[in-house]
């Protein structure tokens, strides 16, 4: 008899153990819906060049430009060109057929705007700014973040100085599934007229991010959200929740740097597809 309550006692453990771990957190599903945990990069966009005014290569000012953007292959031609359209229109807002090109053209446009300088350094006087101070860099890198649904977030941040008091900087995102290359964009997430939800939640979040209480609290630290406050397109599909990304300048003075506005997906629920 006492035998055979002990092998109760253990058979009832084993069940609330199995119960409790098989059961799902109810809510907005945020594991990916892929067997592919990470899209892991194939090959490495690079490019490092030094360019200089053409008649005085020895002493004028210096372009340099570095590039370093993770590139995919998703295994299938149709799917690698859809993936190259959301990124080039995504990242860069051109018209090119691959990635590589974005990045050729990127360069060949740097150069002829740092160009129109030339008269510039040509009328200066002898002495009056040296050389090096007119030199200029432009910096692009990319990384990749893989969450919601098992959909990717590509995020290229740019980089560029061409004098004054500080260098201007720029995020752009491109989200995308990896099973088709396909574009996610706000649209596929939210069900339609979210729009004034989400406002409202990124409103309360800023303030409880920033501990106040009032927009003209916030408009006070520099934030032009009396302005106007939108909802930006640069978005990191997390795992648990989903990242607003504003540049700087956007809704917040230069000093500020980029604001991250993140919502967890269980706090979107009634605005989720």
């Amino acid at each position: 008899m006492k035998k055979c309550a002990t092998i109760i006692f253990y058979s009832v453990l084993f069940l609330l153990f199995s119960c409790s771990g098989n059961k799902k957190e109810e809510g907005v599903q945020t594991q990916p819906s892929t067997t592919q945990e990470v899209l892991v990069a194939t090959d490495t966009i690079k490019i490092h060049e030094k360019y200089s005014f053409a008649y005085d290569k020895e002493n004028a000012p210096k372009l340099t430009i570095d590039i370093v953007l993770p590139r995919f292959d998703l295994g299938n031609g149709q799917a690698n060109a859809k993936l190259d359209s959301t990124l080039v229109w995504g990242l860069f807002f051109y018209g090119t057929p691959t990635l590589q090109d974005a990045c050729n053209f990127y360069v060949t446009a740097r150069k002829e705007f740092f160009d129109e300088r030339r008269n510039e350094y040509h009328n200066l006087k002898e002495g009056e700014i040296p050389p090096g101070m007119m030199n200029c860099y432009c910096n692009i890198k990319g990384r990749t973040i893989t969450g919601y649904k098992g959909y990717v977030s590509y995020i290229m941040t740019r980089e560029e100085y061409y004098g004054g008091a500080h260098p201007t900087t720029l995020n752009t995102i491109a989200c995308f599934d990896p099973a088709t290359g396909a574009e996610i964009t706000l649209k596929d997430i939210f069900k339609e007229g979210y729009e004034d939800t989400l406002i409202t939640r990124l409103t309360d979040k800023l303030l409880k991010d920033n501990n106040v209480s009032t927009i003209e609290e916030l408009c006070q630290r520099g934030y032009s959200l009396d302005i106007d406050f939108f909802i930006t397109n640069n978005i990191i599909l997390g795992k648990d929740s989903i990242t607003f990304l504003y540049n700087r300048y956007e809704i917040a003075p230069y000093a500020l740097g980029d604001i991250e506005i993140s919502l967890n997906y269980n706090t979107l629920k009634d605005i989720m597809k």
